[in-house]
């Protein structure tokens, strides 16, 4: 092995011990009961847990309830962003490969101290109906509606996406109807071959301003379209006019500061900057583009679901846009945004701290990120406030299609990112009861067990639990063949109950069908009586 692999392993492992400490913690302070149980909460007592050795050397963990939420599990949304990842990158290329083109663009909002997390969201990726009392507003078909944000409505508005050919009628006082035809009106969509679009967001929270919510979009470009992109099909692909391409860029500039400042005037970015060697190029920092039109620019692609772990991330995204021949992808506030230094960081940040000053011991001033014990997990509870029932990544209808992707972005298939590495062939490990997993969990002695694991003395994992007051005789060994089918059962069970979740969510959808149905007939008039 090379230096470089060895550092690169380093690295890797030091961020793999990270991410598992940050989910101790969110065991702990997280309001989330998925959260609370993720990685500890066994899924069949009978059955107990497996910690194994993969073919290719990690250890993997079965039996044991996983949240999957991309927001706020360090270790789950690690599985789920390399996932995405892979995902978009094989749809981009795959794009770029066919003759489209693809843009990067970032959008933010202006932010300070005073700014809440939930507001600055809602005003830039919606939030639900409520009505007077607080209850959510539910379509016919019961489900929840949505205030739109900035983003929603940047993808209806008429300049950008277009209008129908409309027909209006109207009657005069003296009987005669009168009618007039819109045309159908083409939107600068039409122009630029827009197809459809990634979003992945991200939040920040920084010393002097407060929390940064954020938006990187990978926007699908020069393709021609029969139909709409959410139901249409691509029938060319086509170089965009570079006059369309900076209109689009204006408009799209304008428009997100105008709906910005209609939310509140304090979030309107600006659109104008005097900075010597900025890289918006003196066009403000509501929105930046940089456009692709090669399969080299892989790290640009990489950047919008990189994993917000905790590391250096202004250094990742360095890394990205020198990789990308220096493209201009960092907005203005990109200290802010990345977590870099002491006065800035990712929400996974403040669980790492939490776990530096509570349970490492560490004095504050050595302790990753900033704001004292108290103050991370204030910030923490907003945070989960904020984002929960919000989607991290998010394909526009129709655009899988358009790059022949299967599958979706719900957190069903999350799941399935994060379940993935347990479908590796195993060449051995061990067996734990519930209890005997209980007393590893309450001493945080995972790794332990883990590093048995991984150099293959098993017989020593029982040493582990009997050195922590728990009984040796509740751990055995297993073979790969006896791993095999305990993985088998494990993953038979869990899809059976997947299809009996998705069973009942059909039923209670018909329910409520119905339920809608039988209303309406209570509310229509009464059929009058034949007469003879």
């Amino acid at each position: 092995m090379s230096l470089s692999q060895e550092t690169r392993a380093d690295k890797a492992a030091a961020a793999a011990i990270r991410r598992y400490q940050g989910r101790k913690v969110l065991n702990k302070v997280s309001g989330i009961d998925a959260c609370g149980g993720c990685g500890r909460r066994v899924l069949d007592p009978d059955t107990g847990v497996i910690y194994a050795r993969a073919s290719r050397g990690y250890v993997v963990t079965l039996g044991l309830v996983r949240c999957g939420r991309i927001w706020f599990c360090p270790e789950c949304s690690a599985a789920i962003r390399r996932g995405r990842t892979e995902e978009m990158k094989t749809g981009a290329l795959r794009h770029l490969a066919a003759g489209g083109m693809l843009a990067v663009v970032i959008m933010t909002a202006r932010h300070n101290r005073t700014h809440g997390l939930g507001t600055l969201s809602s005003a830039m990726w919606g939030e639900p109906k409520t009505d007077k009392f607080g209850a959510p507003v539910l379509d016919r078909s019961g489900k929840a509606r949505r205030n739109p944000g900035a983003y929603q409505r940047m993808l209806t508005d008429p300049a950008f996406y277009g209008r129908p050919e409309s027909v209006s009628t109207w009657t005069l006082k003296d009987g005669t109807v009168k009618s007039k035809v819109r045309p159908e009106e083409e939107g600068i969509r039409h122009r630029i071959g827009y197809a459809g679009m990634v979003r992945a967001s991200e939040v920040t929270r920084s010393f002097e301003n407060g929390w940064h919510p954020h938006m990187n979009c990978l926007v699908f470009l020069g393709a021609r379209l029969d139909g709409t992109p959410a139901n249409g099909s691509v029938t060319e692909y086509f170089r965009p006019d570079p006059e369309d391409l900076e209109q689009w860029e204006e408009w799209l500039r304008d428009f997100w500061t105008r709906m910005l400042e209609k939310a509140d005037p304090a979030f309107k970015p600006s659109t104008d900057c005097n900075i010597v060697g900025c890289k918006c190029d003196g066009k403000g920092h509501a929105v930046m583009v940089k456009l692709i039109t090669s399969a080299d620019d892989k790290a640009l692609i990489e950047y919008l679901t990189k994993v917000q772990d905790g590391k250096q991330t202004a250094d990742s995204v360095r890394a990205d846009l020198d990789a990308a021949s220096g493209a201009a992808m960092e907005t203005a506030r990109a200290d802010q945004k990345t977590g870099r230094g002491r006065k800035s960081m990712v929400p996974f940040q403040m669980l790492y701290r939490l776990w530096d000053i509570e349970v490492a011991g560490l004095d504050p001033d050595a302790a990753e990120g900033y704001g004292t014990a108290a103050q991370c997990r204030i910030w923490w509870a907003e945070y989960e406030d904020a984002m929960a029932g919000r989607r991290a990544i998010e394909w526009t209808r129709g655009l899988r299609g358009h790059v022949h992707l299967d599958g979706d972005d719900s957190e069903e298939s999350d799941l399935q990112y994060v379940y993935e590495p347990q479908a590796e062939p195993l060449t051995g490990g061990v067996v734990l009861t519930a209890d005997a997993h209980s007393t590893v969990v309450r001493a945080d002695a995972e790794l332990d067990v883990e590093a048995t694991v991984r150099t293959e003395c098993y017989d020593s994992a029982a040493d582990v639990v009997e050195a922590l007051g728990g009984r040796a005789g509740h751990v055995r060994v297993a073979t790969a063949e006896e791993l095999a089918e305990l993985q088998e059962n494990m993953f038979a069970r869990l899809q059976a109950r997947r299809e009996e979740r998705e069973r009942q969510v059909r039923i209670m959808q018909f329910e409520a069908d119905q339920a809608a149905e039988e209303r309406e007939k209570q509310q229509l008039p009464a059929a009058r009586p034949a007469t003879a």
